[in-house]
């Protein structure tokens, strides 16, 4: 389930920002806005490893950026990941 934006102003403005200031934080989130994905898949899109991608996808959670279910898989547990906002406002003086 996805809000409709995400507001934010501070320290948290800059957590928010330094999270966004990744590269591949940032294309995670491209592949999020046309559809719901598990690690394995993003992790083959991106051509990196899902360690890696697994440990981004915890920042961007933490940031409530995307949000995380369990589904079965062929070999275990999928981690599925959806974006959590769909818009962003950073407010610099409140």
């Amino acid at each position: 389930m996805s809000s409709e934006e995400l507001k934010t102003t501070g320290k948290e403005a800059v957590k928010l920002i330094q999270g966004l200031s990744s590269i591949t934080n940032f294309k995670i989130l491209q592949l999020l806005s046309k559809e719901d994905l598990d690690v394995s898949t993003i992790a083959k899109k991106m051509k990196l490893s899902e360690a890696h991608i697994s440990g981004e996808i915890r920042k961007l959670t933490d940031l409530h950026l995307i949000n995380v279910t369990y589904k079965p898989g062929k070999r275990g547990i999928r981690k599925v990941c959806m974006l959590a906002v769909k818009k962003i406002s950073i407010t610099i003086k409140p």
